[in-house]
This record gives C-alpha cells, structure tokens and sequence, in this order.
C-alpha cells in the first residue's frame, strides 16, 4: 500500500488483501477503483466458473488476477482454503467483491499484523444501499456488530471449514480480536445485486444446505419489508462517496428513495 491521499503507510509484504469473486463485472471495476484511488494493492480471485468479463477487468485494475476453481462448493466458503494457500503470506485480509473497507479499517490492519500472537480479527460490517442521488445508506434494523466478519487472519493459524455464514475457517477462541467499531467494512449487496440475484443465492444457499438461505430472506431481500425500506439513514464516511455516485447512476433501478431530514425540512419551508 503506498502511503497517499489515505495517510496510510506501506503494509508488511505479509499481508495480502483477497477478494474473491464470480460474474461481477457489472461492477467490480467500481469496486476495484476504489483500492486502486486510494493506492491500495489488491489481488483478485476469480471463480473460474464465471462467464462474463470479470477476469478481464479485473487484470486491468487490480495488482494481481487470478483464476481459481471453485472445487465444486458453489459457496465462496469453499475458496478461502485454496485462496489462503495460493495467497502464500502469513496474513490474509478477504474482502468480498460487493464490500468496501473503511480507511479506518485499512490503518487497523496495518498496527494489527504486527501482533502475531493474534490468529484472527473481525470487524463491524454496515448493511448499505444508495439512494438515487448518490448518497450512502446505512439500514438501521441491522447491527453492524452482530454478525462480526472475521477476515483478517493467519492461514497457517487456522482450521478451514467449508461452513455456510462462516469464514470459511475457525480458531481457538483466546486468539481472536474484535476491532473497533470505526475499523468496519460496508456491504454493498442490495446496490449492486437486483432482487433476482439475491433471491437465487438464496436458493444456492438452501441447495446447499436446507434452510440455510431462507433464515436469512428477510436480509437479503429487504425489498419484501416495506416499513424496514424506510429506515435508512445517511452514511457519514467520505471514503466512498465517488463509489456511491458510481453506483447511482449505473443502477438506478437499485437505488432506493430518500429525503435526509434537512432537504425535506427545506423543502416545507420553501412552501
């Protein structure tokens, strides 16, 4: 990572930030531009079940691409193992192809590598859509601490599981750490996936094991809720306002209404 704009400076070459991914190029490249902006080395992995461009766009904006086999899981749980190995550093940061971390999270992970008698970090995770004019949202209904995203961890430390909802690997409880609230990721899932798509993943995950997609509907598919599509609220990190004007205008149709209250109060009082 090159020091920069972020005030970030250079990781350990011990760490390699992963992201793995299959038939995103509708949007890995706003993705992609976002580390790249902020001098933010990368390497990509691609399912190699995808049949779109990813691989493609992926080459032209990450620092590194790679084509790896799914091994038959049909889970992105199933590549953490064969990820980590190929990623061959004693650390490994997974950030999935649809999430973006904070600059808060990125200075975390710089101090946190240093401490190897730490196996694994997990981090806060906002559950984000994009209105119609750019701006970030952040859904109140869901705690971005509940459901901890454990992503930052030593391979060689770990046991891998193939586990749907986990990280793809456990650890011995005394070596784990939570990070601080501000040392979060978002989730861009319901900006850049149309409710087909997310309805499908439910259907994997249920093929794969009963039930496992359909407990979680009310997440994925928050569009079947009506009160809870109202409960959004502005999102204050700056880091992400160019990927969130991105996404507004390639996706309009998955852009949600809303009115922060200090246009709607100036719009009553211009009546």
């Amino acid at each position: 990572m090159q020091a920069g704009r972020t005030g970030i400076s250079a990781l350990a070459p011990g760490l390699t930030i992963a992201i793995p991914t299959i038939n995103s190029n509708r949007y890995i490249d706003i993705i992609l531009e976002f580390y790249r902006d902020h001098g933010i080395p990368v390497t990509v992995f691609v399912d190699d079940r995808s049949d779109d461009d990813t691989f493609a766009t992926a080459q032209k904006l990450a620092t590194g691409t790679t084509s790896l086999s799914n091994r038959g899981t049909f889970v992105v749980e199933g590549l953490i193992e064969h990820m980590s190995q190929v990623c061959r550093t004693k650390w490994v940061l997974r950030i999935d192809d649809d999430e973006l971390p904070s600059l808060a999270m990125l200075k975390f992970v710089q101090e946190a590598i240093t401490n190897e008698e730490i196996d694994v970090y997990g981090f806060s995770r906002y559950q984000c859509a994009v209105s119609r004019n750019g701006e970030g949202l952040v859904h109140r209904d869901v705690s971005p601490s509940v459901h901890r995203q454990w992503r930052l961890y030593q391979p060689a430390k770990v046991r891998f599981i193939h586990g749907l909802h986990t990280p793809g690997f456990v650890w011995e409880d005394e070596k784990a750490v939570a990070a601080p609230t501000e040392a979060s990721l978002i989730h861009l899932d319901w900006a850049v996936h149309t409710y087909d798509e997310r309805r499908k993943k439910i259907e994997r995950y249920d093929a794969h094991t009963p039930n496992e997609g359909t407990k979680w509907r009310a997440f994925y598919l928050y569009e079947e809720h009506p009160l809870s599509r109202a409960n959004f609220s502005e999102f204050p990190f700056p880091e992400f306002a160019k990927a969130f004007l991105k996404i507004s205008r390639r996706f309009e149709d998955l852009c949600v209404a809303f009115d922060p209250p200090h246009r709607l109060h100036a719009r009553v009082r211009s009546l």
